[in-house]
């Protein structure tokens, strides 16, 4: 796997997303959090998510399985977050969106609460797929078929989430399993970089800018061209493993 990130404060006066990949010999898990604005201590909940879901994929066995690892190292992280907040009325309400993927040579599981996002480039067909969906107002309304995604782009209400990690004491991630191939590119973000710039923008950086560092720049300083008022995190992992028949 080849990883490549940046993460930048974009407007803001602090930076309250985390990411994280991993370093070499370790589990090949990618994760991303943004605290969330408005909120007390939301870097302090975002950094929390990515040392806690990490270290819980660290410690647990293989023979678990990829989906109910996810579930259960977010669950995880969900519950020490929230009784910490408990403890502390500096940090009450603290919370924060989280997007992971593990990575295997001809699949991916992915895993998320919030809106921050995981998109999947095909080498092949050079098209870009969202593959997680938000947990938010706005992507109700437009799941309803009440708004258009062009409308929910725009929509004053579009930071609203309807699941977050910390803010109660359950909540359940979406986890999903996909088959990539050789040359295919994941993106996870926050939604200072999607929720700034369409996918079809995003899909013409990654077709046009092929090294996934230099993507990664070249999309955040896409968002913040575009306007972005949020702290900007990108993160590109590209299938160098396995080729598309899985040898």
């Amino acid at each position: 796997m080849i990883y490549a990130y940046r993460t930048d404060k974009g407007v803001r006066p602090r930076n309250e997303d985390c990411c994280r990949i991993p370093e070499a010999g370790e589990r090949p898990l990618v994760i991303v959090a943004d605290g969330m604005g408005g909120h007390k201590s939301g870097d302090v909940a975002s950094q929390s998510a990515v040392r806690l879901i990490s270290s819980y994929a660290s410690q647990a066995p293989v023979e678990l399985g990829c989906v109910p690892m996810l579930r259960q190292a977010i669950a995880y992280a969900n519950r020490s977050i929230f009784e910490s907040a408990q403890h502390d009325y500096d940090r009450m309400g603290m919370g924060t969106t989280v997007v992971v993927a593990l990575l295997e040579p001809t699949k991916y599981t992915a895993a998320h609460i919030g809106d921050s996002r995981l998109y999947h480039f095909k080498t092949e067909t050079q098209r870009l797929s969202r593959v997680t969906r938000d947990h938010s107002y706005v992507q109700e309304l437009v799941t309803g078929g009440f708004i258009t995604e062009e409308q929910a782009q725009r929509h004053p209400q579009r930071n609203i989430l309807t699941r977050a990690v910390g803010t109660s004491g359950f909540e359940k991630a979406d986890v999903s399993t996909k088959s990539w191939h050789r040359g295919d590119r994941l993106l996870l973000c926050t939604d200072g970089l999607c929720g700034y710039v369409s996918d079809a923008h995003i899909e013409s950086v990654m077709r046009r800018v092929r090294d996934p560092l230099a993507c990664c720049d070249a999309l955040t300083e896409l968002a913040l061209s575009s306007g972005s008022a949020d702290n900007i995190t990108v993160v590109i992992v590209e299938n160098e493993g396995a080729a598309a028949d899985g040898r």
